[in-house]
C-alpha cells in the first residue's frame, strides 16, 4: 500500500481517530459483569471439557520487570527480588493444577504463549519451573506455535537457548522506537544493537519466527525520529511486525501522566507517522495484515490470510487452529466454554484467591446466541477480510440474516464510499485501504456499542 492511499482529509481523520475496541473478543470486557465469579468459571472449564480431543490455545501472564516503561499500558509488577517471583510461581502452579482438572482429558495445545510483564525477567531456573508446569498438564501438539515477549535490554544469549532447548519458535520484541531521545523520554533502555544482536541471535539457535512491535504517537516522536526507526527495522528484516499506536490512558495507567509535559503527536500527526510506516514497510517487502500487523510474504501469517485460515483471539492474531483459549496468571483472559473471564489484576489479590482453592476470576460473561452471532461476523471481517451472509447463514442455520443486519448494511455505505468496503446485497469484501480501519467496519456490528452512552471517559484506545 502506498502512502498516498493514506491521504485523508484533517476532518475526517479526526472523526476517525475517536475511541473503539481492538475486537480480541466479543462482547468486549467493559460490558462483562463483576457477578461472574470462580465457580462459573469452574462451569465453563467443565463444559469445555466435553470436547476432549479439539486443541486449545494457553496464555501465561508473567507480570514483573525490573523498570516501569512510562508508557506501557500492560498489567505490570515491579520487582527485582527473586523471592518475589517465587511466590507467584506457587500461585500459578496450583492455578494451573484447578484448571486441569476440570479440563478432564482435553490437554492439547496449538499454541503457547508467555506474556507480561518482561517473560525473560525470570531467571532460567524460573523459566523452566514455569514450562514444567506446562508439560506435566498439557501436550504441545505437533506443529504447536510456542512463543513468547522478550525485552532486548534484559534478556541474554543463555536464556534463549533454553527456551529453544524447551521449544519455543517464537518470540515477539518490545522496540517502541530506537530514537535515543524518545527512549529517554518513555524511559525505555535499549539500545539498536541490542535489539539486532538478539533477532540475529534468536534466529541463530534455531527460532522460526521473530516479530519486533513499535509504536507510534509517542511523545516526542516526529516523522524524522521515527522514519530512521522504521529504516533500521527494516535492516533487522523481523518476519513480522506490529505497529500500534499508543495510547494514552492515564486515567487508567498512573504513570503515563508523567509523559504530558512533553509533545503529543495530534490525530493528524499520528495519521502521518503511520502513513509513513506504509510507505516504509511496503517498500521493504511487508503486506499489511490487518490493522497495525504487517508481515513478510514468506510469514505465516501472510499465508493464512491468503488461505483464510487467519485467527484472532486475546493474544492478537494467530494461526493456531485452536478455538478456544485459556488463560492463567494475573489479568490473563480467558475464552473457553462459551464464556470469558478474567483474572484478578493485582497479584496479592490474584495470590490471595488461588490460596483459598478458587479460580482468582473477578469478571466475566457467558455469551448469549446473537453474540455469538455478532462475533462471528466481526471475526470474518478482521480476519478473513470478507462477511459472505450466504456462508454465515450455512454455519449458523439462519435464513434472515440480510433483514437481520439491514440497517448495519445501510451504515456501511459511509465506508463503502471512503474506500474502505465494496458491498453487495449478501457480501462485504475489506479493500487493502480498508484493512487499515478494521476496527470502524467491526464497530458497525457492535450491539453493545450502539447502546452505549457516550462518557467523558473513554472506554477504548484511538482507532487512529
Amino acid at each position: 500500500m502506498k502512502r498516498a492511499d493514506f491521504e485523508l482529509d484533517e476532518s475526517l481523520l479526526l472523526d476517525l481517530s475517536g475511541p473503539g475496541p481492538r475486537y480480541t473478543s466479543y462482547p468486549t470486557v467493559p460490558e462483562w459483569s463483576e457477578a461472574f465469579g470462580s465457580a462459573d468459571a469452574f462451569a465453563a472449564l467443565e463444559r469445555a471439557s466435553s470436547k476432549p480431543n479439539e486443541p486449545l490455545s494457553l496464555y501465561v501472564h508473567l507480570p514483573f520487570c525490573g523498570r516501569m516503561c512510562l508508557f506501557c499500558g500492560c498489567t505490570v509488577e515491579i520487582t527485582k527480588r527473586r523471592d518475589r517471583v517465587e511466590r507467584y510461581l506457587d500461585a500459578l502452579d496450583q492455578e494451573f493444577e484447578l484448571v486441569a482438572r476440570r479440563l478432564g482429558q482435553r490437554r492439547g495445545l496449538a499454541q503457547l504463549h508467555w506474556g507480561g510483564g518482561t517473560p525473560t525477567h525470570l531467571d532460567v531456573g524460573q523459566i523452566e519451573r514455569v514450562f514444567d508446569m506446562i508439560t506435566r498438564r498439557f501436550k504441545l501438539l505437533d506443529g504447536a506455535e510456542v512463543s513468547l515477549e522478550a525485552h532486548p535490554h534484559v534478556t541474554t544469549h543463555e536464556q534463549i537457548d533454553v527456551l529453544r532447548r524447551l521449544g519455543f519458535n517464537r518470540i515477539s520484541m518490545g522496540v517502541q522506537d530506537l530514537d535515543p531521545h524518545v527512549q529517554k523520554v518513555i524511559h525505555r533502555d535499549q539500545t539498536t544493537e541490542e535489539t539486532v544482536d538478539l533477532v540475529a541471535y534468536s534466529r541463530k539457535v534455531g527460532f522460526e519466527g521473530v516479530n519486533l512491535d513499535l509504536l507510534y504517537g509517542l511523545p516526542e516522536q516526529n516523522d524524522r525520529t521515527f522514519g530512521s526507526t522504521l529504516d533500521t527495522i527494516a535492516e533487522i528484516k523481523p518476519d513480522r511486525l506490529a505497529v500500534y499506536g499508543y495510547a494514552h490512558v492515564p486515567w487508567h495507567k498512573e504513570a503515563q501522566r508523567s509523559l504530558e509535559q512533553y509533545r503529543m503527536p495530534t490525530p493528524p500527526e499520528r495519521a502521518r507517522l503511520f502513513g509513513l510506516a506504509l510507505e516504509k514497510l511496503g517498500l521493504a517487502g511487508y503486506e499489511v495484515i490487518g490493522l497495525d500487523h504487517f508481515a513478510l510474504r514468506t510469514d505465516a501469517l501472510y499465508l493464512a490470510i491468503e488461505r483464510g485460515l487467519l485467527h484472532r483471539n486475546f493474544m492478537g492474531y494467530t494461526t493456531a487452529p485452536a478455538s478456544e483459549m485459556i488463560a492463567l496468571g494475573m489479568s490473563s483472559i480467558s475464552d473457553v466454554g462459551d464464556a470469558f473471564f478474567q483474572n484478578a489484576r493485582t497479584t496479592a489479590e490474584y495470590e490471595e484467591r488461588i490460596a483459598k482453592g478458587e479460580l482468582p476470576v473477578v469478571r466475566g460473561m457467558v455469551r448469549s446466541a446473537e453474540d455469538d452471532l455478532r462475533r462471528a461476523v466481526i471475526q470474518d471481517v478482521m480476519c478473513r477480510m470478507k462477511l459472505d451472509l450466504d456462508e454465515l447463514e450455512a454455519r449458523f442455520g439462519r435464513k434472515d440474516l440480510a433483514t437481520h443486519f439491514a440497517s448495519e448494511w445501510k451504515e456501511l455505505e459511509r465506508y463503502q464510499q471512503l474506500g474502505f468496503c465494496t458491498l453487495g446485497p449478501r457480501r462485504l469484501d475489506v479493500t487493502p485501504k480498508g484493512r487499515l480501519f478494521l476496527r470502524h467496519l467491526a464497530m458497525v456490528f457492535d450491539a453493545y456499542l450502539k447502546n452505549k452512552p457516550k462518557s467523558g471517559e473513554e472506554r477504548f484506545s484511538r482507532t487512529v
